[in-house]
């Protein structure tokens, strides 16, 4: 009994992120649509946002916290935030996420974003992509960086470069990961 109450509460949750991922979108793309490009523009500048540098480990394996290094600028200054895609294979997209950039790294980005797995959760053999871009008051959006991982019997032994990364935290990846085959079970 305990098991579907776990497994109605998991999904109920993954429901109720999707439509609020979904209801910040909206609300993300209305708020900058209410001015057109040169109105922003003028108020915020015309420069993009440029992704210089990442780094993750491409292999982690399951209750490891993936960190993904990120140095990134924008000669205006108005970074606003990051948005965080992920793909995970014979599953699906899921919802987009936006983790707020901090007042001090509006203009200059150094850090790293993270996604908490669960130990519990057997993910081996998974990959995962994530599609990254960050996106500033103006409307302006980097290109899209991807960065892959899969789930492994042994982590990636890789360090970031602390001469290039700054290890501060910029917030969390507020996605979770599915298990495969308990995915398909709950389709059928």
């Amino acid at each position: 009994m305990n098991i579907l109450a776990d497994l109605k509460n998991i999904i109920s949750r993954i429901f109720f992120i999707q439509w609020l991922s979904i209801i910040i979108t909206g609300i993300i793309f209305l708020s900058l649509n209410c001015m057109s490009l040169e109105e922003r523009e003028a108020i915020y500048g015309s420069n993009t946002p440029i992704i210089e540098a990442t780094f993750a480990k491409n292999k982690i394996i399951s209750g490891d916290t993936w960190k993904i290094y990120i140095n990134a600028s924008d000669q205006d200054g108005d970074m606003k935030a990051l948005a965080c895609n992920i793909y995970q294979d014979g599953i699906y997209t899921h919802p987009l996420d936006i983790i707020k950039i901090k007042e001090d790294q509006k203009k200059k980005l150094s850090g790293y974003i993270y996604l908490a797995t669960e130990a519990f959760q057997n993910l081996w053999g998974v990959n995962v992509e994530l599609h990254l871009n960050i996106f500033d008051y103006a409307g302006h959006w980097s290109d899209t960086t991807i960065i892959k991982m899969k789930f492994g019997s042994r982590k990636s032994k890789k360090e970031a470069d602390k001469n290039l990364f700054t290890e501060r935290s910029l917030g969390a990846i507020l996605i979770k990961l599915v298990n495969p085959s308990v995915y398909d079970a709950g389709r059928s």
